[in-house]
């Protein structure tokens, strides 16, 4: 009688893919040229978003405040906790949105850039499988339909993430660990699409399907990411080395 395989414990799937974005995130001391490289589709799309969201902070005490407006409270203490919350929970679904923006974009963008850094860290650790060529054009075309998906998946989940962050005192906590888990999920399935498009494994919902087993591990890895992303100068930095993170993510959860 064949045994049954035995599922790697969450906790240590979670380990392992915190420490897939940190090996990741290490690859600047490797490929300093490359990654370099890798970085400018990223300085591109966050001129236009660091505008929007500068534009979008400057205004979150008036939109806070008339939020709690909306909701019928007046000048006083009651006010000024419903006005803070409702800005920080603005900011919050806004910060999901642009995560998944930025990454759809770059990605796009920076497409020959990012598969060259992805074969290079496969070919550095010997990939022995078979390689599916994909035209940049073709991959370029997938990756604005996959990005339109992830930004629109993100706009749904940041409305519920803005109701939840309402609730005062514990609903902005909650809202940013949701926010950073679905967000790292959803960051995640999008850096894996180079190599998986390598490994044969083209489409977003075939992708899904083949990490679905190191869910957690994915998730971690992807949280990981989303969290650094939030830095000042994080998703700029850290854009190209996540790259080279998934390749890793990939390279264990289907390679071996």
């Amino acid at each position: 009688m064949t045994p049954t395989p035995t599922r790697p414990h969450a906790a240590a799937e979670v380990a392992a893919g915190v420490r897939t974005a940190v090996q990741g995130l290490r690859g600047w001391a490797r490929e300093p040229r490359l990654l370099a490289l890798g970085a400018l589709p990223g300085v591109i799309v966050a001129a236009g978003l660091g505008i929007a969201l500068g534009v979008l902070a400057l205004n979150l005490s008036t939109i806070g405040s008339g939020l709690a407006d909306a909701f019928g409270f007046e000048d006083g203490w009651a006010h000024g906790l419903v006005a803070a919350t409702a800005a920080a929970a603005v900011m919050g679904a806004a910060a999901l949105v642009s995560v998944a923006l930025f990454t759809a974009l770059t990605l796009a963008i920076g497409q020959p850039f990012f598969e060259a850094i992805s074969r290079r860290v496969d070919a550095t650790l010997g990939y022995e499988g078979e390689e599916v060529e994909e035209a940049w054009t073709a991959a370029v075309a997938r990756g604005l339909r996959e990005g339109a998906v992830t930004v629109g998946i993100s706009l749904g989940l940041s409305i519920g993430l803005l109701v939840v962050g309402l609730v005062p005192l514990v609903g902005s906590v909650a809202a940013f660990a949701c926010g950073a888990l679905l967000g790292g999920r959803l960051l995640a399935i999008e850096l894996t699409a180079y190599p998986m498009a390598r490994r044969g494994i083209v489409a977003r919902r075939d992708r899904i399907a083949a990490l679905r087993p190191h869910r957690p591990r994915v998730i971690a890895f992807g949280t990981t990411v989303f969290l650094v992303f939030l830095l000042p100068l994080g998703a700029l930095l850290a854009m190209p080395t996540a790259v080279v993170g998934a390749t890793l993510l990939v390279r264990d959860c289907r390679d071996r």
